[in-house]
C-alpha cells in the first residue's frame, strides 16, 4: 500500500496550502496562489508577541561590568550575610536570575531586582550574572524594586525611609511614592525629615539597624540635630566590629548622656521707632497697629485729645480719598 504524502503546512479556510517546493507543480493561475505562510516578513502580530513574550521569559548571560546600578537607593548593607549567599552561588550555582532592564547607555544594564546576588557575584570575580532583561519604564522599575523589598521577612525602617528619599531625589513625586510603597504622606513626610537630618553618612556608618523602629529613629536624628553636633565626626567614632543594632543603641545612649550645649540668646532686632514732638512722642507700627508712647514731658491729656480727634482725622482721610498703597 503507498504511503500517504503528509501535508506540509496546515489546510487555510481556502483548501490546502502546498508546500514552498510544491510550487513549481501549481498549475493554478498566479493570482490564485498563496502565499507561503512563513515567507519573509509574513509573521502575524501575534505570532511576534507570542515570540517576544518567550524571549522575555529566557534569562540572559549578561557580563556584570555592564551593570548598573538603580538610582533608587534601598539596602544600606550590601555585604550584610553576604558570605552564605556566596557559599551557595559557589557550591549550588545562580538558582533565581536578576532582573534588568536596558540603561541609558546603549549596551549597559539597570539592575531593577537582585543586589546582592550581583554583589556576590562580583566578589566570587564571576564575569556573568543570569538576568532576565525587561524594558520597564522608572515607575514600573520603582514597583519592581519595592515589591522585593517588601518581600523580605525583614524590613529596616531606615532602608524604607532611604528608598523614599532616593525616590524622591530621582523625581518622583511624593503622591506616586505613596501609592507604589503603601506609605501615607505623612509617614513618608517624618521619615524623609528623619534620613535627611541624620544625612547619608551617618546613616550608612549605623547600617540598616533591623529592628529599630521609627520612635527611636526620630530621637536620634532630634537629638543630632538640635544638639548641634556634627554627623560627619559621629559616624567616623562608630566602631565598625558591632552590629547595626549595637552601633545605633551606643550612639543613642551616648547623645541622651550627653548634655546639650547651651544655646546663645539670639538678640531681638531693636524696632524703629519714630521720634515725633521733640522727642516726646514715639510711634512704632506693626502691619495694621500703631503704638504711641509718650515721655514725662507730654500731658496725659493729650492722649485724651487724639481719642476725640480720631473720628475727624478718619473722615478727613476718606474726603481725600485715600488708598493703600
Amino acid at each position: 500500500m503507498a504511503r500517504k504524502t503528509r501535508q506540509a503546512f496546515p489546510s487555510g479556510p481556502d483548501g490546502p496550502t502546498p508546500s514552498p517546493a510544491l510550487d513549481a507543480d501549481d498549475t493554478r493561475p498566479m493570482a490564485t496562489r498563496r502565499a507561503p505562510m512563513f515567507a519573509k516578513g509574513a509573521a502575524s502580530l501575534e505570532t511576534a508577541a507570542r515570540s517576544a513574550a518567550a524571549e522575555e521569559r529566557m534569562y540572559r548571560n549578561i557580563a556584570v561590568e555592564l551593570i548598573d546600578p538603580s538610582p533608587i537607593r534601598d539596602r544600606i548593607d550590601l555585604t550584610e550575610d553576604l558570605e552564605t549567599l556566596k557559599t551557595s552561588l559557589r557550591e549550588d550555582g545562580q538558582q533565581i536570575p536578576i532582573l534588568l532592564r536596558p540603561g541609558k547607555v546603549t549596551g549597559r544594564y539597570e539592575i531593577v531586582t537582585g543586589r546582592r546576588r550581583l554583589q556576590a557575584t562580583r566578589e566570587l570575580g564571576l564575569p556573568t550574572i543570569q538576568a532576565f532583561v525587561r524594558p520597564l519604564s522608572d515607575a514600573d522599575a520603582f514597583v519592581a524594586q519595592g515589591v522585593e523589598n517588601n518581600a523580605r521577612l525583614e524590613t529596616s525602617f531606615i532602608e524604607r525611609a532611604r528608598t523614599i528619599v532616593s525616590a524622591l531625589d530621582a523625581g518622583f513625586k511624593q503622591t506616586e511614592v505613596e501609592r507604589f510603597l503603601g506609605v501615607d504622606q505623612t509617614m513618608i513626610s517624618r521619615m524623609k525629615t528623619i534620613y535627611e537630618g541624620l544625612g547619608e553618612t551617618l546613616v550608612l556608618a549605623i547600617g540598616p539597624a533591623r529592628g529599630v523602629g521609627r520612635r527611636k529613629w526620630d530621637r536620634l536624628q532630634k537629638l543630632v540635630s538640635e544638639g548641634g553636633h556634627d554627623r560627619t565626626a559621629l559616624a567616623g567614632a562608630l566602631p565598625r566590629d558591632q552590629p547595626s543594632v549595637e552601633r545605633f543603641e551606643a550612639l543613642l545612649a551616648r547623645l541622651e548622656a550627653t548634655p546639650a550645649p547651651a544655646r546663645k540668646p539670639v538678640p531681638r532686632k531693636p524696632v524703629p521707632r519714630g521720634k515725633l514732638a521733640d522727642g516726646r512722642l514715639s510711634a512704632r507700627r506693626s502691619g495694621r497697629k500703631l503704638v504711641l508712647e509718650a515721655d514725662k514731658t507730654l500731658p496725659t491729656g493729650f492722649f485724651d485729645y487724639l481719642e476725640k480727634a480720631l473720628p475727624d482725622l478718619l473722615e478727613a482721610f476718606d474726603k481725600e480719598g485715600k488708598k493703600d498703597d
